[in-house]
């Protein structure tokens, strides 16, 4: 009985993700399926940032205030362009922002990533995409915006029947 609950113990912490993990490795094709995990459910906000991008870092508490404001009427989804190197500050970041919730890490080559995300992005950072419930892409821009630019993207597609 012992050695049973040994074993089960021990699978159990292998196939656990520890609870203070929020930043999980992610290829461009894994963002776009978590996307399409909410199609026909909810608008989704991607945004991809760095700790080395001042204007990520600037825009960063905007979003974080309109996830607060519109709780359950949309999806947001963080992803880090860090380098793995700035991992650790990646989450350390995170944590002093208050994030809670799962965001996830670059992985893969940039050229690929970056294509595969989107033909409108040149690689810039941050990178916003706003997709509307049917999946579909209703704004994108690279560059940092202002918490009124992100506010009406995100009222047109929570609003949209």
């Amino acid at each position: 009985m012992k050695s049973l609950a040994l074993l089960l113990s021990l699978l159990l912490s292998v196939l656990t993700v520890p609870s203070d993990q929020i930043l999980v490795d992610a290829t461009a094709d894994e963002i776009l399926q978590k996307v399409e995990q909410y199609e026909g459910e909810k608008p989704v906000l991607v945004n991809f940032w760095a700790t080395w991008c001042a204007p990520c870092i600037e825009e960063f508490p905007y979003i974080l205030s309109l996830k607060e404001k519109y709780e359950g009427e949309f999806e947001l989804i963080f992803v880090s362009g860090d380098f793995e190197e700035a991992r650790d500050d990646a989450e350390a970041f995170l944590k002093e922002q208050g994030v809670d919730f799962e965001t996830y890490f670059k992985v893969g080559k940039d050229h690929e990533f970056i294509t595969t995300i989107s033909d409108k992005w040149t690689g810039a950072l941050p990178f916003t995409i706003v997709y509307n419930r049917a999946g579909e892409v209703s704004a994108s821009w690279e560059g940092k915006e202002d918490l009124e630019t992100f506010e009406s993207e995100l009222l047109k597609v929570i609003n949209e029947e």
